[in-house]
């Protein structure tokens, strides 16, 4: 801001005392503050909103996150049994894995849909079109 006002104020003091070339001065370095300031934000901004691979990136992150998340649950479940001394059969074992199978692809998919909508929904309102409220979906989907 004090670069603005002492360019102004230069320019003000070696201009003639026209208002014309005053306000003229003025208006260059209004902008030329504006292209300088605001334009490389707005340039990221587009570029954000328009990238049509960001939601697939999105998704792959919280995919990630999901499959980290339950072998990190998994690990915890095979220790916590080798600390009782406690082994399961092969019916039971193969029932865990299903069902740990079955809880994690959903997971998955729900986390991937999730980012997806919400990163959509995000470049939207960037652009001005807001869209529906993610952050009740996720609460509703206990993300």
């Amino acid at each position: 801001m004090g670069g603005a006002n002492t360019t102004l104020a230069n320019a003000v003091v070696s201009a003639p005392a026209s208002a014309s070339a005053t306000y003229a001065a003025l208006t260059r370095q209004q902008w030329a503050d504006y292209v300088r300031n605001f334009v490389p934000i707005e340039n990221s901004l587009i570029k954000y909103a328009t990238d049509t691979t960001l939601p697939g990136q999105e998704m792959a992150k919280a995919s990630e996150n999901v499959g980290m998340a339950f072998d990190a649950a998994q690990g915890s479940t095979q220790r916590k049994l080798a600390g009782m001394g406690v082994s399961l059969s092969g019916d039971e074992q193969a029932a865990q894995s299903k069902a740990y199978g079955l809880s994690r692809s959903l997971a998955d998919v729900g986390a991937q849909n999730l980012a997806r909508n919400a990163t959509v929904a995000r470049q939207q309102s960037v652009i001005g079109n807001p869209t529906a409220d993610f952050s009740q979906q996720a609460a509703q989907a206990g993300i």
